[in-house]
Order: structure tokens, then sequence, then C-alpha cells
């Protein structure tokens, strides 16, 4: 008896572009490390671009994009084509409100970055702020005295201090504004893929590579 031949696996269509908010090094690197993933999953030629944070949103809606890197789930609110949320969240975060000592802290305009919605969000909550295109640029306002608090995550403070960006450590960090995963988003026509990165994401969690940052 002669057995039949394997059936080959259907390639899977691949996302063109991802998204992520550029200036930012943890999202570089974040980046860098799903395009391996992609590469691992048969997709070795997605390409990430760094755009504004509100720019991400607005190309993935127009089809311009075809996935942002990692959002919050807030950020659903903002999509207006169908969309997944890959499943588990890349990272975990940690933001609050970041500042000079607890007078600063109070009072004056907010520091925060376009785009990124737990940020806009939280900004009339604090009574008002002045946002800027990248963490970077937030960051050396801060640095230069044109504002004295900022939103940040834990993360990108961290990471500042690390490579010098911030002389030092804001005497006020406030209590947690916000603790929650990061997720991939895909546009629906991909759910095969959102399926086989699930999968690779949970394999890397078993072997104890999980992700804690922004």
């Amino acid at each position: 008896m002669v057995s039949s031949p394997a059936v080959a696996a259907e390639p899977l269509r691949c996302p063109q572009k991802i998204a992520f908010i550029d200036n930012d090094a943890a999202l570089l690197r974040q980046a860098r490390d799903l395009k391996a993933l992609y590469a691992r999953i048969g997709c070795p030629d997605v390409a990430f671009v760094g755009l504004p944070g509100r720019r991400g949103v607005v190309a993935f809606n127009s089809g311009e994009v075809q996935g942002e890197l990692m959002r919050l789930a807030g950020v659903e609110l903002e999509y207006t084509r169908p969309f997944l949320r890959v499943a588990p969240p890349l990272v975990t975060m940690t933001g609050r409100l970041w500042a000079r000592g607890p007078e600063q802290a109070a009072s004056g305009p907010v520091g925060f970055v376009l785009g990124v919605v737990w940020q806009e969000r939280q900004v009339p909550l604090q009574g008002g702020g002045q946002g800027y295109p990248s963490q970077v640029e937030l960051l050396q306002a801060y640095s230069g005295g044109l504002i004295d608090r900022f939103l940040a995550e834990d993360t990108v403070v961290a990471a500042a201090l690390r490579e010098g960006r911030l002389p030092a450590r804001p005497a006020n960090a406030g209590q947690p504004l916000v603790t929650a995963g990061l997720h991939h988003y895909l546009g629906v026509e991909f759910a095969a893929v959102a399926t086989a990165v699930t999968a690779e994401l949970e394999r890397q969690a078993q072997d104890g590579r999980g992700t804690e940052t922004q």
C-alpha cells in the first residue's frame, strides 16, 4: 500500500509593516525582539517602523501598517478597523507621575508623550499638560527645566538614568497610575499570524524568557 504524500502547510499571510512609537530605546529593543519572533514563525520580512504615538493609530486605521508593536488595551477605543489583540501581553508596565519634589508634583503643566493613551487620559486629571512627540523630547524638557513634572513608565525613567539622559532620579515618584499588560495588535485578517505569535510567546514564557519592561 502506497501512503499519500504529506500535504505541505500553507505559508502564513504575513503583515508587511508594524508600527511602534519611535525615539524610545525600550520600544526599539522590543521591536527587534518581535521581529526575531516573526522570523521564527515564518514571517522574516515584516518591517517594524517607528512613528509618533498618535500617528501609529492613524496608520493602523488607514491600513498603512497592519499592526502595532504593543499598546495598552485602552487603545482599542481608538481603532476604527477590525483588529486582534494578541495574548499574552508582550510586557507588563507601571506608569506614574514623576516630579522634582512634592510641591512641583501638585501643580504646573505635566509633560506627556503624544499618542500614549494612558498618559493622554491622565492629563485632564492632572490639571493640564504639555505634549511631546517622544520620550526623548519629554525628558529633555524636564532636564532643561521647561517642565517640573511628567508622566512616564518606571522602565523609561530607569533606562534614562542608565543612559545618562536624566542627571538624577526625580525626587518625587507618585503612586502607580496604571499597571497593565501591553499587547501586540494586528488586523483581523492576520488571525493565523496572531495564533502563531501567541504560541511562540507562550513557549518563551515556559522557557523563562518572559519580559517585564516597557
